[in-house]
Order: structure tokens, then C-alpha cells, then sequence
């Protein structure tokens, strides 16, 4: 996992061409020119999902990791909590990983680490690290978050 403002990602220039690729084109993205449609960087090897949803309580979140791409998560507006754990440390698995929707889907663990992703923050996250995104902070807000996929 990374974690950092989107000012430092330079520093991570080099680590995957893909995720070079997303970390400079989320920059270009603010809240008045924010799209509603996939982008295809590079078809289905990398591309971007712009999300703009209400943050929901820790208590209704789903962990979730994959196989098949990197997640890299940019905060365009609003601010959330991710909750991190590893992968094989999950304790309860609803269901195993399925490479047609490349997810393992578990129950977030009381123990899991939370994130905090706010507006110019972005967050990396590789198959070793189950996530539970989108919860609230304080109250539930409506967050507009670009989900940048890198196939591995």
C-alpha cells in the first residue's frame, strides 16, 4: 500500500508505467470538470472510474481485494475512510476470489487500519491489501473519488 498527497507522486515515478500513467492524468481532474464515463488510458490494461457517491458507516462495509489489477484511489472532493488489512490475515470470508469480477469479498475486521483519503490525497492499493472504501469520516458526505484500475 501507498498512501499520499497527490504533491509528493513523483517520488513513485518508475515503480509501474501503469500506475505512473493514472497519478498524472488524476491531476488534470478537478470538481468542475469532472467526467461521468470511464476513461481507457490504455484499453483494459489501465484505465480511470469517476465515482461520485454518499459515504456509508463502517458498519454496512464490504473488504474486498483483487488479483488482476492495482487500485489507485485519488480523492477529487469530499473525504473518506479506508479501512486496509492484508489480504491473507481476513478473518471471515463471504466469498472466494472470483477472477470474473476479480474480487475476494470478506467482512471488515475490527482490527483493520483506517485511511483517511481526503481532497489531493491518493491511495495504492495491491492484491496483498483487502480495502472496505467509501465510509464515513464524521457524517456521511457525498465524495466524487476517481478509482484508477492498473492490470498486474
Amino acid at each position: 500500500m501507498i498512501y499520499d498527497s497527490i504533491t509528493h507522486a513523483k517520488q513513485y515515478q518508475g515503480l509501474h508505467a501503469g500506475i505512473d500513467q493514472i497519478l498524472e492524468e488524476v491531476q488534470k481532474y478537478t470538481s468542475e470538470n469532472y467526467p461521468k464515463e470511464a476513461l481507457h488510458l490504455n484499453g483494459n490494461d489501465v484505465y480511470m472510474m469517476f465515482g461520485c457517491y454518499e459515504t456509508h458507516p463502517k458498519e454496512e462495509a464490504i473488504a474486498e481485494a483483487h488479483q488482476q489489477y492495482i487500485d489507485v484511489m485519488y480523492m477529487v472532493e469530499g473525504e473518506e475512510l479506508i479501512y486496509v488489512k492484508h489480504t491473507e490475515d481476513l478473518q471471515n470470508i463471504t466469498k472466494e476470489y472470483n477472477p470474473e469480477i476479480d474480487a475476494l469479498l470478506g467482512e471488515l475486521d475490527e482490527d483493520a487500519m483506517p485511511i483517511l483519503l481526503k481532497a489531493g490525497s491518493f491511495i495504492v492499493l495491491f492484491p496483498q491489501d483487502a480495502h472496505s472504501p467509501a465510509c464515513v469520516v464524521d457524517s456521511p458526505m457525498t465524495v466524487k473519488k476517481i478509482v484508477g484500475k492498473v492490470r498486474i
